[in-house]
């Protein structure tokens, strides 16, 4: 029987190397795309499921639903919490802090700059990583130890034996030497470590001074929990609510707590390590998080397109059965049996399915670098995967595509068969199949087109949409890490002096903050007291001219007005200071406009503020989230400098790589263990962005294979139509029809079922889409243009796959037709 479908398979495709070609290229094409997104589905399920006892280690997130603002959770969470976990939770086995910092080496004048983490001892009996060398028992014990990746390792000693050996690090200015304890072998899969070269303890200083140590409303990065069973993640949920109303309240007065209703504002929540990577989507402070439901809709497109393959198999192979009519009733007639013969026609789907297979490998091996390109992330062919899935991928594939006609096939009865003049057709079951395959093939493949044109322009307008500012033009620096009054006014005067800058500002927020602080203030409505938490930036002179904000009521501030320029600290009680909103607070106060805000007073404590000025909403942070209501305070640096400033300059006349490196060379007169890197603002905001437009990569490869693939189905499709019809055509040419005629007759008849799809796409696509673009806070509306393009484009590339064989049917002389089956 194998040498039997062997050689048949060998013979059609010699007798019709189209038929065999786009089965083949189409289920290899279908295979390749599902191979390829499936390692990219795959690659996004793993993160975080590497590590020993995954099913153990908890995040802790913080929920915040202050008024005024949105609610929301940020994955930064204080550490005071700690050791009360430690202390309430006998569920607990290990809690840690987990900071991510910036480690610069400094190696004959240049920094070397390194990505590390800081933490606690405990570290390692949590995340239990592997050490190629270890100084035994003392990993991260001492103050002044240090483990070092196997690529940092290599870098600095150019060895990995690096034990004993010490290195000077620069973190923010301060200087300190550590000892090599440990040099980290390459974890293996993804995860929320990729990337660390350096892990190091938390100073004993930090924790002594730093606030997020300190305070429970501070925050400044991760906490991670080991619990002693998996199953106690559920009492750990349970007890976080009392745990905040009895760890976390206080007097009113009180600045370490959250005063007497905690519990109001303030939540707790434990998310699993293994679920962090899509759960991260919408959490602010998140490193890494990917919307689930975009790489599902990622992989089934894959799994579509492989459909779609499946699905031209059936096709071609039932519109060419009744070439094959003759071949089965000679069979049959010599003895063969219908299950002899459906046996060999599935064994021809599951031959040409595996050629299709060997060949949709090779695609895969080609498309995956080009996938992991385009995504940024290490994404490598798994062949364990594969081994495994290929086979499953082939038979699955043979029998789908070969079954139904296998059962068309082996069930013609040679009677009719030999009796008949012509071909049997199907008849108008054969054929509604076939019109109901194309149009499923391009409902699918339309729907996916529809969805990549609405991603694209999204992504477009992000990048394009007005934040509040002026990004051509501006150089945004580093933060000072410094709050040296003096040395502040002496790095302001020094940028402000270097050729072709224009305007400079010191301000507290930039693109992608650093640090944020948020404060509640409350304002005394006709209506009674009305409280909201508002965001708090301090700017300096200079600052409207540099960043260009639009004042929409009221004025700017102006040293000029000594109540503008902010006081000594604790000199600020019983005063009254100018300060500036943006729209958002403006309206969480109820203001019905920004002129209707000007001269009102907030209060904050003792101290009163005055409204001078209204500006509109500046986005520092990502466009999927609010902008949050904002306070601007004003600093000349005569009274009081800025908690870790950081300066953006204005330039003009100066090639921006020019301005670039004039700004560093005059930072580093000041600052010189503090690397400089002036950049503009887009590059700051860059990961807010990279993410969606990467997978709006992929979703265009994916529409481009799903609609080559439907293609090439109906362009088998009109192939065989064409060959069926050419007596028929003959006849109607005799009758007195004209070419443009025929051509009408053929296009409108293989347009059919492409415009019914097109019917069935467009509401697909727009619930889809509409769900997606939900989860900004800026978006685009949902323009007819976007399905009419699809829909025209389909229709065009339609006509385009049928228009050869039309033309050539249409020009057909009618003797040698009617010759052809007369």
């Amino acid at each position: 029987m194998l040498s039997t479908v062997i050689k048949s398979v060998l013979r059609q495709a010699h007798r019709q190397p189209l038929y065999v070609g786009l089965n083949v290229f189409g289920l290899a094409l279908g295979i390749g795309v599902f191979l390829t997104l499936a390692q990219l589905v795959r690659f996004e399920y793993s993160f975080n499921t590497n590590f020993a006892d995954a099913d153990r280690i908890v995040r802790i997130d913080e929920r915040w639903s202050e008024p005024g603002t949105t609610p929301y959770e940020s994955a930064d969470t204080t550490f005071r919490a700690i050791p009360f976990l430690k202390q309430d939770f006998p569920q607990i086995e290990e809690a840690i802090p987990l900071m991510g910092t910036t480690v610069r080496v400094e190696r004959e004048g240049h920094f070397i700059t390194f990505t590390g983490k800081m933490t606690d001892p405990a570290f390692f009996r949590i995340f239990p990583l592997p050490l190629l060398h270890e100084n035994t028992g003392k990993s991260l014990t001492e103050p002044d130890s240090l483990i070092l990746s196997k690529s940092a390792a290599l870098s600095l000693f150019g060895t990995i034996d690096a034990i004993g050996k010490t290195v000077t690090i620069n973190q923010s200015g301060e200087k300190s030497t550590h000892v090599v304890t440990g040099v980290l072998a390459a974890i293996s899969g993804p995860g929320l470590l990729d990337g660390v070269e350096m892990i190091l303890p938390i100073p004993p200083q930090m924790k002594e001074k730093r606030s997020c140590f300190l305070f429970w409303g501070s925050s400044c990065s991760k906490v991670f929990l080991k619990l002693k069973n998996k199953k106690d993640i559920n009492a750990l949920r349970d007890g976080l609510p009392n745990f905040v109303e009895r760890r976390a309240s206080g007097g009113a007065d009180d600045r370490i707590s959250l005063g007497p209703n905690p519990g109001k504002v303030y939540a707790l929540s434990a998310i699993l390590l293994r679920h962090l990577r899509f759960h991260d989507a919408t959490v602010q402070d998140a490193d890494d998080g990917v919307n689930q439901n975009v790489v599902d809709s990622i992989g089934l497109i894959g799994l579509l397109a492989l459909l779609l393959a499946c699905a031209n198999t059936v096709n071609l192979a039932t519109a060419r059965a009744g070439m094959r009519a003759r071949e089965v009733a000679l069979r049959k007639t010599l003895g063969a049996s219908r299950s002899a013969l459906f046996t060999q026609f599935m064994g021809e789907a599951l031959l040409i399915s595996l050629i299709a297979g060997v060949v949709g490998m090779a695609v895969c091996e080609v498309l995956v670098p080009i996938m992991a390109s385009m995504t940024g992330d290490a994404i490598h062919v798994d062949y364990g995967f594969i081994l495994w899935a290929l086979p499953l991928i082939i038979i699955g594939c043979g029998v789908t595509s070969g079954v139904y006609p296998a059962l068309v096939l082996s069930g013609y009865q040679p009677a009719t068969i030999l009796a008949a003049t012509r071909m049997p057709s199907g008849g108008r079951r054969a054929a509604m199949l076939r019109n109901a395959l194309v149009a499923g093939q391009f409902s699918i493949a339309v729907c996916i087109v529809i969805c990549t044109l609405v991603i694209d322009q999204q992504t477009r307008f992000l990048r394009t949409a007005d934040r509040g500012y002026v990004k051509s033009g501006l150089l945004v620096g580093q933060p000072m890490e410094t709050e040296d009054i003096g040395l502040q006014r002496r790095m302001f005067d020094t940028l402000r002096a270097v050729p072709g800058v224009t305007s400079i500002a010191f301000g507290e927020l930039e693109p992608d903050p650093h640090s944020q602080t948020r404060t509640n203030f409350a304002y005394n409505s006709p209506g009674g007291a009305v409280e909201a938490q508002l965001l708090q930036d301090r700017i300096s002179p200079g600052y409207r001219e540099t960043y260009r904000p639009r004042v929409l009521a009221g004025r700017w501030f102006d040293s000029a007005h000594g109540q503008d320029d902010s006081p000594l600290p604790g000199e600020s009680a019983n005063t009254t200071r100018n300060v500036i909103l943006n729209e958002k607070a403006v309206r969480a106060y109820g203001f019905s406009s920004p002129a209707e805000a000007i001269g009102k007073v907030l209060h904050m404590d003792k101290t009163q503020y005055e409204i001078i000025g209204v500006i509109s909403d500046i986005r520092f942070g990502s466009p999927r989230e609010t902008v949050p209501p904002e306070i601007l305070t004003f600093s000349t640096l005569t009274h009081r400098g800025f908690d870790n400033p950081v300066p953006a300059v204005r330039f003009k006349g100066v090639p921006r790589s020019v301005m670039a490196e004039r700004l560093n060379r005059a930072w580093r007169t000041l600052r010189p263990d503090i690397a400089s890197n002036f950049v503009p603002a887009d590059e700051l905001m860059e990961p807010y962005y990279a993410g969606d437009e990467r997978r709006g990569h992929l979703f265009t490869m994916g529409a481009v294979a799903a609609l080559f693939i439907a293609c090439l189905g109906l362009y088998g499709l009109a192939a065989f139509a064409a060959a069926r019809r050419f007596h028929e055509i003959g006849i109607r040419k005799t009758l007195g029809a004209t070419a443009p005629q025929i051509i009408r007759l053929l296009v409108h008849d293989f347009l059919r079922p492409v415009l019914l799809a097109c019917l069935i796409a467009c509401p697909v696509a727009w619930v889809l889409m509409r769900q997606w673009l939900s989860e900004f806070d800026e978006r685009i509306a949902l323009n007819p243009a976007y399905f009419l393009i699809g829909i025209s484009g389909a229709i065009i590339i339609a006509v385009l796959t049928v228009l050869g064989q039309t033309l050539r049917l249409a020009q057909v002389e009618p003797a040698r037709a009617l010759r052809a089956e007369g």
